[in-house]
């Protein structure tokens, strides 16, 4: 062991360094959080809400969904009244908007003259049901659950499989459309026999083949596949699941405009800051030392905190620049047009680190006419071809698959291995596994599943 002296240079972010990556990164919804809890802990910060012209739009499309919610109310009235007219119609549950398969399940249990236990099991039996419509557990889990008779158990969960939607409770697919089958009559013996053993060669179109397993005619099989697909393989899928949905707020639009492609940012969610004049006053009029330190200090982190929100919308309005006139195509034409582009490209032409740049478009989204995309989006690695020295990108190459694909005979469709070759002739060097992992993310079926 020994003591020595070394000198070293290191590059250290101090904390205002830390705080300005951090908000160039973050997503409008985060940024928006973070101002917000930035001025509650932060006195000196004033947040105002922009007022502009939406005003006058979101004031039209209150009226809109007042008028619609009216008319929905009528059509509610009529429609009791016509069902009240109608007496020899039987009562059935209706599903109401917004509601969940376990509170439609519920309601047709409550109505039903059980008895206080078997009402109880009943709600239990319920809640091991998900969203699709299947019962999660067994009969048997249920009853060591609540510790009662498996009898019991079976004849509540029997009771709850004849509920509307027609297949629910059902502990697996077969089950499920089997019940489907049930309820409308059906006594077609070949369409038993797929769904209890030949759903999966169903599943890849080869018909051919449960006609020959099954010793029974192209067209019987057929006939029978046409029924099943009738059937509903998740019966609690049009229910409310009760996940509030998240919406995408674009970060920016871009508009084209005499020929021109405008880049408009969208900070219409991000309040006015700005730093209360009281606090202001007392640095100049107050003989307190430390509340003036105080006041002063919490002003630096404000104006620092909007030098950062401002350096973050220059950031991605450069960004966004670089990114529509190098994808001019994309935005002109549409999908399919990409340019094969990297981080490194826009870093340079903006004399930026490439880690600047994958901040900048972290979680942020823009608009055009082709629809609302992620920044990173444009942002596509090149497949190198024979034909053009700066490659083509994979979504490029799946609109070539796509298209082959179309033009293919149906009696004979293609396999990965000839969609390749036809890909390599056309000068796009790609291997058949990249296709086949292309052709799935499309959710293209593979050689069986598309033969007619």
């Amino acid at each position: 062991m020994d003591l020595s002296l070394s000198t070293s240079q290191k590059l250290l972010l101090s904390q205002k360094m830390l705080q300005s990556t951090e908000i160039l990164q973050m997503s409008s919804a985060e940024l928006l959080d973070y101002v917000k809890e930035a001025s509650v802990e932060n006195p000196v910060m004033e947040l105002e809400d922009k007022h502009d012209d939406n005003e006058k739009f979101d004031l039209l499309k209150r009226k809109i969904d007042y008028i619609e919610a009216s008319d929905e109310q009528n059509r509610t009235f009529y429609t009791q009244e016509k069902d009240d007219e109608d007496e020899n119609d039987d009562w059935k549950f209706k599903q109401n908007p917004g509601q969940t398969l376990e509170e439609y399940l519920s309601e047709q249990l409550e109505v039903l003259p059980l008895d206080k236990k078997s009402m109880s099991i009943g709600h239990y039996i319920i809640g091991c049901i998900n969203g699709n419509g299947y019962l999660d557990v067994s009969a048997e889990e249920i009853a060591k659950s609540l510790k009662t008779d498996i009898s019991q158990i079976q004849r509540v969960l029997d009771i709850i499989k004849k509920f509307e939607p027609t297949g629910v409770g059902a502990s697996n697919l077969k089950e499920c459309l089997n019940m489907q089958l049930d309820k409308i009559g059906c006594t077609n013996e070949t369409t038993r026999a797929i769904i209890n053993d030949y759903l999966e060669l169903l599943g890849k179109n080869q018909i051919h083949i449960i006609a020959k397993k099954l010793k029974k005619t192209t067209e019987e099989v057929i006939d029978a596949a046409c029924i099943i697909k009738n059937l509903n393989p998740k019966p609690g899928n049009s229910f409310d699941s009760g996940k509030s949905l998240d919406y995408i707020v674009p970060d920016a639009l871009v508009v084209e405009k005499d020929g021109n492609f405008e880049i408009i940012l969208n900070d219409s969610y991000l309040p006015n800051i700005s730093i209360n004049s009281f606090y202001k006053s007392i640095i100049k009029t107050s003989n307190d030392t430390e509340a003036k330190e105080y006041v002063s200090q919490k002003i630096q982190q404000a104006e620092w905190i909007m030098k950062c929100i401002s350096k973050r919308s220059s950031t991605l309005r450069n960004t966004l620049e670089v990114i529509v006139d190098f994808q001019k195509d994309f935005f002109s034409k549409g999908n399919g047009n990409l340019k094969p582009m990297c981080l490194n490209d826009a870093a340079s032409i903006l004399g930026v680190h490439e880690s600047t740049i994958s901040r900048a478009v972290k979680d942020k989204y823009l608009q055009c006419r082709h629809g609302i995309f992620p920044l990173n989006y444009f942002f596509k690695a090149a497949v190198p071809t024979s034909t053009s020295s700066e490659g083509v990108t994979s979504e490029k190459i799946k609109l070539m698959i796509k298209e082959i694909i179309e033009n293919e005979d149906k009696s004979s469709p293609l396999s990965d291995r000839a969609i390749t070759e036809k890909l390599n002739e056309e000068g796009v060097d790609i291997s058949r596994r990249t296709v086949a992992k292309y052709r799935e993310s499309m959710g293209i079926l593979g050689t069986s599943g598309r033969k007619n």
